[in-house]
């Protein structure tokens, strides 16, 4: 278990006396740690340096040290970003026992999560719930498929005459799903209760419980509700793809934590180790994707539909991670770098995306620290615009942030450069 734990917070460098990771006369570091990439790690002047440029987290450098790497954003902001974006946390076992959480934690949980989980629920009130076949509780008599097997267990092995074991199946909307949202609505509901400030989400939360009136309450354990949700939630077909929103903010606030959906059961929540540089471009490709629609436009994920790089060879592709199409025209590429400032490999590989898909606009799309703001870097030789997008991870309002980006957004795919 780790006895001292370093601070720093994400895009710094923090040093530790190479002393400290000596073991029997050899620098250890734990091989889960290096392996991941979680920290990149030099040696300079004797000591080494440790900066974290994508990972926020608890991170164990060995059995007696570990690096606390704080993010820039606020735990809102980056709860909302990860419930948005659909991508789970990583941990690493062993080490968090004995630490209390300093940023991973909401003094206010179920009130961060509360607006995303009543939206989320209302649209899927609005387009109906979903069903399945489930078993039903205390079933009536001689209905149902016989289990003789069940039967000789638990009756005729012990004399009991005239009575059978039926397994009866009906068509419900009491799935695992709808449970664990009417679960989250109940918490969300307790806790804003008698608080004047959240009587319009009240009123919305009342409502949207009664459209789930036909929902069993879930009579397990609420671990074991986590554990199923954490496995259907990945399952969700695509034509209930309105489901993931609601359900990903009900396992946020069942579980009281940043999820770790890898497993089964709860995850301790100070040995949880975020990718931001994952959610970034999960999240900032949703929010464009959701508002392209009202422009006719729509967006691919190029990691998922990579293009050809020459076109007379299909061997080498390209995977920008945003595409923004009119019909089949692509119109834009921008690829999402979770760092301060883009290097110039990070330019070059942009007007490769360009060439490829054949466009003129594209952009580089990183957070917004202090002062920074969106700009077009310029206009090269053969016409390609390239601009430099920014979005702000600490603004108070998300959502209205997201609108400013995709505003910019307009403004790249129509070759203006006035961004806002």
């Amino acid at each position: 278990m780790p006895r001292e734990v370093l601070e720093c917070e994400e895009f710094s460098e923090i040093q530790v006396r190479i002393d400290t990771l000596v073991e029997n006369g050899e620098l250890k570091i734990d091989e889960r740690v290096i392996g991941r990439g979680y920290l990149n790690v030099t040696l300079r002047g004797g000591q080494v340096a440790l900066r974290a440029d994508r990972h926020v987290g608890l991170i164990p450098l060995t059995d007696s040290l570990a690096v606390r790497v704080r993010p820039r954003t606020s735990i809102a902001n980056l709860s909302y970003m990860i419930a948005r974006s659909g991508v789970a946390p990583a941990a690493i076992r062993g080490f968090s026992r004995g630490y209390l959480p300093r940023f991973e934690v909401s003094e206010d949980l179920e009130r961060t999560y509360a607006e995303s989980l009543v939206l989320g629920a209302e649209q899927i009130a609005s387009r109906g719930l979903m069903k399945g076949y489930t078993a039903v509780r205390n079933p009536p008599p001689w209905r149902g498929r016989l289990l003789p097997t069940e039967t000789i267990r638990s009756y005729a092995s012990r004399g009991v005459r005239y009575k059978h074991s039926f397994l009866f199946n009906t068509l419900s909307s009491s799935v695992i799903e709808n449970q664990a949202l009417l679960e989250a609505l109940t918490i969300v509901k307790r806790a804003i209760e008698g608080d004047n400030r959240f009587s319009a989400l009240l009123s919305r939360t009342n409502k949207v419980i009664k459209a789930f009136d036909s929902v069993s309450h879930w009579h397990g354990s609420r671990s074991s509700l986590v554990s199923a949700l954490g496995r259907k939630i990945r399952l969700v077909a695509p034509q209930l793809s309105f489901y993931r929103d609601a359900l990903w903010s009900s396992l946020l606030l069942l579980q009281k934590t940043l999820p770790d959906v890898s497993d089964e059961g709860l995850v301790r929540l100070d040995s949880l180790i975020i990718d931001v540089s994952k959610v970034f471009e999960a999240y900032t490709r949703r929010v464009i994707a959701e508002r392209a629609s009202a422009l006719g436009w729509h967006v691919k994920d190029g990691n998922v539909h990579p293009t050809s790089f020459f076109t007379d060879n299909r061997q080498y592709r390209v995977q920008p991670d945003i595409v923004i199409y009119r019909g089949r025209d692509p119109l834009a590429v921008i690829d999402a770098k979770y760092k301060p400032n883009p290097k110039e490999a990070d330019r070059y590989e942009l007007l490769s995306f360009m060439d490829a898909l054949g466009v003129q606009h594209g952009a580089l799309l990183c957070p917004q620290l202090d002062t920074n703001k969106s700009i077009s870097m310029g206009i090269t030789t053969s016409g390609k615009q390239v601009s430099l997008l920014r979005l702000d991870l600490r603004a108070d309002d998300p959502d209205t942030e997201a609108d400013r980006l995709f505003e910019n957004v307009r403004k790249l795919v129509e070759g203006q450069k006035d961004y806002i």
